[in-house]
Order: C-alpha cells, then structure tokens, then sequence
C-alpha cells in the first residue's frame, strides 16, 4: 500500500488546474485560435503574437488553483537550455545574414544570369537556382523573397518570362534556403527543440532537400517554358535593369560557403558562423562592397550605436520575446501532466506503429502550421508533442527535426496569409514603382501554389513515414551522433 502510494506521489502533477488536467490546455488552445485570427484579419505580426500569449497565460493564472506554483513553472519553462540555445544562434545568425545582404551579394548573382542569355523557362529556372543560393547563404525565406522580388522578378519579366512562374521560383528558391540553411532559424529551432545539432541535422537533411529542389526545379522551369504569359516592354526599360548588376558581389559566396561547409564539417553553428563573418567583412572592406562605418557606426553626440551588424541583431527581438512566452505555455502542459495523458489516449487508440508514430508528428506539426501561420512558433509549439512521441517510439530524432521543418514549409510557403506571399505581393509593388510595366502582384490568394518546393519537401517526407525510406540512415546518425544504440530502434515496430 505505502509502494502504490509513493507511486501516486511520484506521478502527481507540479500544476493542478480547476476543472481537471486538461484545462492546462486551455491556454496553448487559446493561442493557437488567437494566431489563427490575427492571420483571418491579416494582423499576424509578433507584436500580436505577444499580446495572444500574454493574454493566454493570464487566463492560464486565472485558471490554475496555485498562482504562486504556476508562475514558478511559467520561469522554469522559460529557463530551458533549449530557449538559451536559440537565442544564441538567431543573434550570430542575424549578424552574419545582415553581412551578406549588405555586401552586394545579390548583385552579383543578377550578373552572372544576365549574362548568360538566359530567356523565358531558362530565366524562371536560373532565378530558382539564384534564389536557392541566396536563400541557403543568408537563411532567411522572407528575406530572398524581398531581395530577389525587386531585382530578378524585373529582369525576369524583362527577360520574357511568366511573373506568375518568377513568383513560384523566387518563393520556392526562399523555401529550399529556408529548409536547408545552418543559419536557417527554422533549422535551428527544428534543431533544438528535438535536441539534435545543426550541422548533422543538416547532412541529414540534405538529400531529402535536393530530391525536393529538384522537382521543384523540373516544374518551374517546364512550367515557365509553357506558359505564354510573357510581359512586353521595350530594349530601354531592360537597360536599366542590366546597369544594377555587377560580378563583384559574386565573392561573397565565399563566406557562404565557409559557414556552410564549417557546418557540414561538424563544427559548432556559432563558431562556422563567426569565421563565416569575419571573411566576410574582411572581403566585404576590402573588394570596397562595404565599409567599416556602414557595418557598426558610433554617434558620440546622440549616444547612438547602429550599422549593417546591430539593425540585423535587433531584428530579432520580437522572436526572442515570442519564443519566450511560447515556451512557457508549452511548460504548462508538460507541467500538469496533461500533455503525457493526452499522448497516451491518442496512442493507444491511432498510433500503433513506428510508421503511424512519424504519420502522427507529419499531422501535428502540419495542424501548428497551419493554425498558427508563422514557421518558427508551430515549429515551438508543436515540438514537445512530436519529441515525446519519438522517444516512445525510439524515432530518429534528426528524422523527427526534418518533419518538423519540412511539413512547416509546406504550410508556411502556401498559405495566402504566409509571410513569403504578402512579402511577394508587397516588394511587387516596389518593383512596379520602378518599372511601370512590371506587373504587381495584389492577390495573395493566387500565390497558394507558388509554393511549390514547400509542397515537394513536404509530400517527400510524408511518403518517407509511410514507406520507411531513409529510417535507417537517419537511425544511424542518432548512433553516431547523440549515442543511441541499434538495440534502442530496433522495438516499437
């Protein structure tokens, strides 16, 4: 009797809740349907996102029966190695992609298709490529998208190619970097929420992402090729899209590939990404692309600090802040047990085998995605979920990390309320302002399938959970990397 209740003790939630174990969830559920209506009403920007999770954890106090305990567990959610992790990695991310944007890079990459006589499909396909590049060197999706809208969507259209399939190739090429990047934030945040490094994660990753890139590849370009869309404009216009290019900026693809090979190499993310910096700002000063001013500048009489390097570092504050208030609602329902109960019931009635186990993380990170419309938050609030479901399972845990980014791409690069579609609508619009004949884009609605890479890497991994493909390569990583042994995958079949 004393051993059955020393068991009850052990198992007793830290946090009890009125109305039973799963009103823990309410607020997480509450969060979810607050994002989704920021998205409906096209206001789903962080700062919103701060005030749903404010207001959700609130409601949470309200809700729990010890307010003192449950503030206790919302500081100890928030003291997770995983948050630190992240936040660390997104501020040297940042720099190093504010480096390389600065530095001319784009232009450089705008020269070598230009003068190549690339035309129509070709055009489509070398943009798909550039913005592959691009996306892969920088990390950032959003960014590609704005970068490549205002200077290749011109010179494509310029060039004879369908705006329709320029936007399908400057989305997808934002996705495929996106996806694949050590710099990425959402390899990162797919990292560390399934507590795997990024450099394997990405070595990991990389087959499935090329099969991915290249039928996207294949599609834009055929697509493109057909299509009889083209705008007509005059030899003038297309001369002052050409006088923006010039092959210096091409060097910088060094420093690119530094960081991505240092990764590769399995060096740690900060270490690649800070000798990635450094040449490139020692290339950047040197070859004139940029100065030290322009990088980090000092104004003694304002008392102001500012440059390429700390606007890119600010720019993260508002995820910084997010991830914070996401992980302390996430902590809730670990806390009060009701995310364990609510496995176990879903287990025992969907979840039979390893190959339903990685079709249910497919269907939860996709279901976070899809509510919550921002790449990085349903990548958060998904992860606990999908991680304990692969510990139960004894799945790959760099497998269960590529789920997480890949299903989230495929929603996040579809959806007309996704940050890469209103960045496409918008930096159109730019373009158009430059060049009257370049159409703008005002319906994100009609950007849905530009997509298309998200939709290739996603449906990839889902045949993969259904089939087995590629179980046991990602099984030999967590051996090699994080310690398992060939006993510990070989159950739960």
């Amino acid at each position: 009797m004393s051993s059955e209740s020393s068991k009850q003790t052990q198992k007793a939630p830290a946090l009890e809740f009125r109305g039973g174990v799963y009103t823990s969830l309410v607020p997480f559920l509450l969060f979810v349907l607050g994002s989704f209506g920021l998205a409906i009403f096209n206001v789903a920007t962080v700062e919103g996102f701060w005030l749903v999770a404010i207001a959700c954890i609130i409601i949470g106090m309200w809700l729990c029966k010890d307010p003192l305990k449950y503030f206790d567990e919302i500081c100890r959610g928030t003291a997770s190695p995983l948050l630190t992790t992240a936040v660390f990695c997104w501020l040297w991310s940042g720099a190093v992609a504010g480096i390389l944007k600065a530095s001319g890079l784009v232009n450089g990459l705008i020269w070598l298709g230009l003068n190549t006589g690339l035309t129509g499909g070709l055009f489509v396909g070398f943009t798909f490529l550039v913005s592959c590049i691009y996306s892969t060197a920088t990390g950032t999706g959003s960014g590609t998208v704005a970068a490549m809208t205002v200077l290749l969507y011109p010179a494509g259209v310029a060039l004879g190619a369908d705006p329709w399939w320029m936007a399908a190739a400057i989305i997808s090429g934002g996705g495929f970097g996106d996806n694949l990047a050590p710099i990425s934030d959402t390899t990162i945040t797919a990292a560390t929420t399934m507590r795997v490094d990024v450099s394997g994660l990405v070595k990991n990753r990389m087959p499935y992402t090329l099969v991915a890139g290249f039928i996207t590849l294949i599609i834009v370009t055929v697509g493109g090729a057909l299509s009889t869309n083209a705008v007509n404009i005059s030899e003038t216009e297309y001369t002052s899209i050409v006088t923006q290019a010039h092959p210096k900026g091409l060097i910088m693809l060094l420093p690119a590939a530094l960081i991505v090979f240092l990764a590769l190499k399995g060096r740690t993310l900060i270490e690649a990404l800070t000798y990635g910096g450094i040449l490139a700002i020692v290339l950047g000063i040197v070859t004139g692309l940029m100065s030290p001013a322009s990088l980090v500048s000092i104004d003694t009489v304002a008392g102001t600090v500012g440059g390429t390097i700390t606007d890119a570092i600010t720019g993260w504050y508002g995820m910084i802040i997010l991830i914070f208030l996401v992980f302390a609602m996430a902590h809730l329902m670990q806390a009060s047990g009701a995310l364990t109960l609510l496995l176990e019931k879903l287990e025992k009635r969907f979840v039979k085998t390893k190959v339903g186990a990685e079709i249910a993380c497919w269907v939860c990170i996709a279901l976070s995605a899809l509510g919550l419309c921002n790449n990085i938050t349903s990548q958060i609030v998904a992860g606990p979920v999908m991680l304990e479901i692969a510990d139960r399972y004894h799945l790959s845990h760099y497998r269960i990390a590529n789920f997480s980014d890949a299903v989230q791409a495929m929603f996040s690069y579809t959806m007309p309320w996704g940050g890469p579609a209103l960045t496409m609508c918008a930096t159109s619009l730019i373009a158009n302002s430059a060049y009257g004949w370049c159409p703008v884009l005002t319906s994100p609605a009609k950007l849905f399938f530009c997509g298309i890479y998200g939709i290739a890497i996603g449906l990839v991994f889902l045949v993969c959970a259904i089939t087995g493909i590629g179980r046991k390569f990602d099984q030999r990583m967590d051996i090699k990397n994080l310690g398992y042994t060939e006993e510990y995958f070989n159950t739960m079949e």
